[in-house]
């Protein structure tokens, strides 16, 4: 069995998916909750291994996932990823994961820390939103009501270019996820913007967020695997 260094072990206490991985993207650590989810028994049996290894399907976005991580390593920068994947238990689970660069004692980076928290009803795009409203519009933010139930009805592909767009994504990129041409997803913008009663992307998202739109994950999404990078 592998020796933990107890810096690490320490992450088996915090809550969510946690771990670290070595310049070559082989595992260094991982906590019981992440194993699970990757079908391993205990976080030794994920030591040495990559992602290509695991017993899971996440296997197919493999070298997404090492792609992302040599960006941390080169850029030094922080990633937050949108992971919807099945996973071990034969479940669909959807993940924000940050990736930051692993530091030794002299200051180099020599690897990438992760963690990830499980997206179900955490309304996370919404509490930033509200909290930025409160600091720069206080009046406003005091007469702010969130509508849970929104008036707007959108489609399932408006929905997931809506859900993308909230999470910072550019048209092209939108349209590379969802197999479709720029041309369409800006069609689904203009019929966005219509329905939503603005004419631009930011009051878009404005009116969006307001109204819910960036709580949920698009049902539809949760059929086909994503490993997305989200605006920092």
């Amino acid at each position: 069995m592998s020796h933990v260094p107890p810096a690490l072990s320490m992450l088996e206490q915090l809550p969510g998916c946690w771990g670290c991985k070595d310049t070559q993207s082989v595992f260094v650590y991982a906590n019981s909750e992440y194993c699970r989810l990757m079908g391993l028994t205990q976080p030794q049996d994920c030591i040495g291994k990559t992602d290509h290894d695991m017993p899971c399907p996440t296997t197919r976005c493999a070298d997404q996932f090492q792609a992302q991580d040599q960006y941390v390593m080169k850029t030094g920068k922080r990633l937050r990823v949108l992971d919807i994947h099945p996973y071990a238990n034969g479940r669909w689970h959807a993940h924000l994961f940050t990736k930051t660069p692993w530091f030794n004692e002299k200051g180099h980076i020599c690897g990438v820390m992760f963690c990830g928290q499980e997206l179900s009803d955490t309304a996370i795009l919404e509490v930033g939103h509200w909290v930025c409203r409160a600091v720069t519009h206080p009046e406003q933010a005091l007469c702010d009501h969130h509508h849970s139930d929104s008036q707007v009805h959108l489609t399932s592909r408006e929905r997931e270019v809506l859900f993308l767009h909230l999470h910072g994504k550019k048209p092209q990129l939108i349209a590379q996820t969802l197999s479709v041409s720029v041309k369409t997803i800006e069609n689904h913008f203009a019929h966005l913007r219509e329905k939503f009663d603005v004419d631009s992307k930011a009051g878009l998202l404005e009116h969006a967020l307001a109204q819910g739109f960036g709580s949920a994950i698009p049902e539809s999404l949760l059929t086909q695997q994503l490993s997305v990078v989200l605006r920092d």
